[in-house]
């Protein structure tokens, strides 16, 4: 399951974070974030506790409220473990114009550096879609 947070976020409690669940009710799945201003729909798939951290990370911007589109993240392991034949489609509701795969990585020491590279190749993507204006974010993040 994608533990996003512990604890409510202002995006989360504003409705910009909309829970994806399988079969409208079942096991979580992933977080849509946006989709109050139209724009493109990003999907971004990979495997918890990274997704989470990455989402967290994501969900601590200020400016998610400004998100033109929609920035759909997924828990690769929940589809695995619900079992479901869920199309991606369905959870992007219809086919993502970009996606972007996180890396998988088991070394608990490599997370941080895992969790600041997606961050910033989402940050990046977004950037480049127009979904965000780009002000302040690193070409490359080995600063």
């Amino acid at each position: 399951m994608l533990k996003c947070s512990n604890e409510p976020h202002e995006a989360v409690a504003s409705g910009l974070v909309e829970v994806i669940t399988a079969n409208g009710g079942g096991k979580q799945l992933g977080l849509r974030i946006g989709g109050k201003y139209a724009g493109p729909k990003v999907l971004v798939a990979g495997h918890d506790p990274l997704t989470g951290m990455v989402c967290n990370r994501l969900l601590r911007l200020p400016t998610t409220h400004w998100l033109r589109g929609t920035l759909t993240l997924v828990d690769l392991n929940a589809f695995d473990d619900a079992a479901v034949s869920y199309h991606f489609s369905a959870v992007t509701e219809g086919p993502p114009d970009e996606l972007l795969f996180l890396p998988f990585v088991a070394d608990a020491a490599l997370q941080e550096v895992a969790v600041k590279e997606g961050y910033w190749s989402i940050l990046r993507l977004c950037a480049k879609l127009g979904m965000i204006s780009g002000r302040g974010i690193p070409s490359n993040t080995s600063i």
